[in-house]
């Protein structure tokens, strides 16, 4: 009978199991505050994922069983039951309820609900909600919510609806536009009791509503609607920080970067449209000279594969580049890498598009004709990556087109696979499988594959690689962005939200496109707003399609280039400190970029204030027109700022100017490594500057390598582990290096502390 069903317990060993007819729903314990409930019917096919990972093993190219415990740890349930209902308790106080009366679960925190599932019915059994799987959960008036990946709007997604799906939205409204580019069914639920976190494992387009329906029928509710018949949801509980940290951690380890990769790369589609692009890139070099400006890298947009206005990949337009190979080889002299941009669709009409479809790479009809789909203002068709073959195409193009030319980097661009035609077939993963349900999937596959390539053409060296598109797996291997934004002051302000909402759902190593994608040329205020607020993010590049065919680049406006100079010289100075918060967040699953109520939880949930690693305090000004903020400290530490110190909990309010070098606030017990070479090609001459405190003991570390191999695993590198202890009169800095790499740090006082600094090895 629908709305009533009897669950009955089935003995199993190492997890939960109820049953009613053909319903089947499951609980395993995963950890100490972590748990996986999947419910589905008999005989559905459960399709693999590829996001989770939590042993960092090689998933391949055919995923993981979504139901496995491959790398979990084991915990015992000591379950106990009263009546209808069944009960136990995780390791970490949680104490869980499941009423076998239509399988409903309940959270208590000390005694208090945290959250439940909705009464009388949360689950789509029977088809009581219609088609595709729901989750129907409590919702409490105030409660916060905050992830999803890319979404637009405030860092509060609660009260609102979206759908998890990817799109191509050029020129996107970042306060209000959705979907963007990223399917991460991820969320953290803040209330009154504590906090929780969600994901939901699936590839196939979902929807989360977080309060914007009422039904007069039942308790506040917020709920998860999917397409796959198959619901497989891991649930978290812990602070913010901790579930941001457990849901990275099951996603599998991040590569950490080519260092190259935090100092300026620059891009423009204007320079790679031109008839003259070879020309427009060289100049682009001789004014970096000139300047002096730093930069190690050009993603490369899709203009050098042209024909006529289209875009073909693999093909290099030699009337624009008649010697690709001298043309990067150029680049390379000038230590700035061509990083490629490269798509995963092919125009009907493309040279190659005859060849593909014979050997049958293409995701297909019914009938196994390619399926030809609306793409750059034409018609193509997606490479199937769920096809070896289809793969091996790809990389053997990767390396023959890019890599054997001396490229190094890929850019994975347009990979949104656009297809909702259920008729669209892949080859899948052993039977064929709608394409529409895996669109996330072939994006990661797509990733995978130019990672592959790269590691095959350079085996000692880390790939870069990045990626518009994607499931959270994608991170394991690439930097991502915001996209194709808008030039304008709206953009700014929510592209500042969007980036810190990747970062709270794991995608830590973002950026955007500086100065706004899409539109008019930059005015000069907005332009070094954008400047200052990428400089404190892992991704720092300029790029632009102006709506007059000019290019955004920091000489637009020959009266700024001093401020844009100074803007660069921080970013250059900056990059040893970002690089350090890379290596922590891929050893310890830690954001480089949060909110600062992740590490001060009394702190506002609204501000626009925001933490660089665990030191470094930003307030980025980004409203037009405006110069003083006002910064409200943190509780808990004190912070420098200007040569002074300042008491956590005070407000300060301070200038900061839009012509000039950013300010920000650093955390007194802090030692930050600087870069204080400035300029194009200049060698590094590192700094570790000391905050102190006032009296006490801090520690801290350095993490040093050759920024682009994989030695580091091996413990070729620096690990200083830094003890500092303060007093009235003196700071003395105690020093040891775990690496195997020698090093000899060039250790300075802060500005404006007039102690006596005493270095000394342990």
């Amino acid at each position: 009978m629908k709305f009533n069903y009897e669950f009955e317990q089935q003995k199993k060993n190492d997890f939960l199991l109820y049953k009613c007819g053909n319903q089947n729903a499951r609980i395993d314990v995963l950890g100490e505050s972590l748990l996986r409930v999947a419910v589905f019917p008999d005989g559905e096919e459960i399709l693999p994922t590829f996001c989770i990972d939590p042993d960092s093993a090689d998933l391949g190219t055919t995923g993981r069983d979504r139901l496995s415990v491959k790398g979990f740890s084991a915990v015992p349930i000591n379950l106990q039951s009263n009546g209808e209902c069944d009960s136990f308790k995780l390791s970490c106080g949680i104490k869980v309820t499941v009423n076998r009366k239509n399988f409903l679960i309940k959270y208590e925190k000390n005694g208090q609900i945290l959250f439940s599932d909705r009464a009388p019915l949360a689950y789509n059994f029977d088809g009581e909600f219609g088609g595709g799987s729901f989750h129907y959960i409590s919702r409490e008036a105030g409660e916060r919510i905050f992830g999803l990946g890319d979404k637009c709007g405030k860092l509060d997604k609660s009260g609102n609806s979206y759908r998890i799906e990817t799109t191509d939205p050029m020129g996107y409204n970042a306060g209000t536009t959705d979907p963007l580019y990223k399917h991460v069914p991820f969320f953290i639920c803040e209330n009154s009791i504590g906090s929780y976190g969600i994901f939901y494992d699936t590839s196939d387009t979902s929807y989360f509503d977080f309060g914007k329906e009422i039904n007069n029928y039942y308790e506040p509710y917020k709920y998860f609607r999917t397409q796959d018949n198959a619901l497989v949801y891991y649930v978290f509980f812990g602070a913010n920080l901790e579930i941001v940290k457990q849901f990275s951690h099951i996603c599998g380890k991040q590569m950490l970067p080519p260092k190259k990769s935090f100092d300026y790369c620059a891009s423009t589609m204007a320079y790679t449209d031109a008839p003259d692009s070879e020309n427009q890139m060289n100049l682009f070099l001789e004014k970096l000279q000139e300047l002096d400006l730093n930069c190690t890298g050009f993603y490369l947009s899709s203009g050098y594969t042209s024909i006529g206005k289209q875009r073909y990949v693999f093909n290099w337009n030699t009337e624009k580049f008649p010697n690709p190979e001298q043309f990067i080889e150029r680049f390379q002299s000038k230590c700035v890498d061509l990083i490629p941009n490269i798509k995963p669709a092919f125009l009907c009409d493309h040279p190659m598009y005859r060849e593909i479809s014979e050997n049958g790479l293409f995701v297909k009809n019914s009938d196994g004709t390619p399926f030809i789909t609306r793409f750059w203002d034409g018609q193509g068709s997606y490479l199937d990556f769920t096809n070896p073959k289809a793969r091996e195409f790809w990389i053997a193009n990767v390396k023959d087109k890019l890599l054997d030319k001396g490229i190094k980097y890929t850019w994975n661009d347009n990979n949104e696979f656009d297809i909702k035609d259920e008729d669209a077939l892949a080859f899948g993963f052993g039977n064929t499988v709608n394409a529409s349900r895996i669109r996330p999937i072939l994006t990661y596959l797509m990733v995978y594959s130019s990672y592959l390539a790269q590691m095959e053409k350079y085996p000692k060296f880390r790939p870069f690689i990045s990626t518009r598109s994607g499931n959270i797996g994608v991170r394991r291997f690439a930097q991502t962005w915001s996209g194709d934004n808008s030039t304008d002051w709206n953009s700014l302000k929510y592209c500042h939200y969007i980036g810190l909402t990747m970062s709270l759902s794991g995608f830590y190593f973002y950026g955007h496109d500086l100065g706004g994608f899409a539109g008019e040329m930059p005015s000069r205020e907005l332009l070094l707003r954008w400047l200052q607020l990428g400089l404190f993010e892992p991704r720092f590049t300029i790029h632009s399609w102006n709506s007059d065919c000019s290019a955004t680049m920091p000489w637009s406006y020959p009266d700024i280039i001093p401020y844009v100079k100074e803007i660069f010289t921080q970013r250059k100075e900056l990059v040893p400190y970002l690089y350090n918060c890379a290596h922590r967040a891929v050893e310890f699953d830690e954001p480089i970029n949060s909110p600062v109520f992740l590490y001060y939880e009394g702190e506002s949930r609204d501000s626009d204030i925001f933490l660089v690693g665990r030191n470094i305090l930003v307030d980025p000004v980004l409203e037009e027109g405006t110069n003083t903020v006002t910064v409200n400290l943190p509780k808990g530490d004190n912070w420098y700022f200007d040569g002074k110190v300042f008491e956590g909990g005070v407000s300060v309010q301070t200038e900061i100017s839009a012509f000039g070098k950013m300010k920000y606030f650093i955390k007194c017990g802090s030692v930050i490594p600087y870069n204080k070479a400035s300029g194009f090609n200049d060698d590094e001459n590192l700094v570790l500057t000391v905050y102190p405190i006032k009296s006490g003991i801090f520690k801290d570390t350095f993490f040093y390598d050759d920024g682009e191999t994989f030695d580091y695993l091996e413990n070729k590198c620096v690990n200083l582990n830094i003890t500092v202890e303060c007093n009235e009169n003196s700071v003395t800095v105690f020093w040891e290096n775990s690496g195997s790499t020698p090093f000899e740090p060039n250790f300075v006082l802060a500005d404006g502390d007039a102690r006596n600094l005493i270095i000394r090895r342990k």
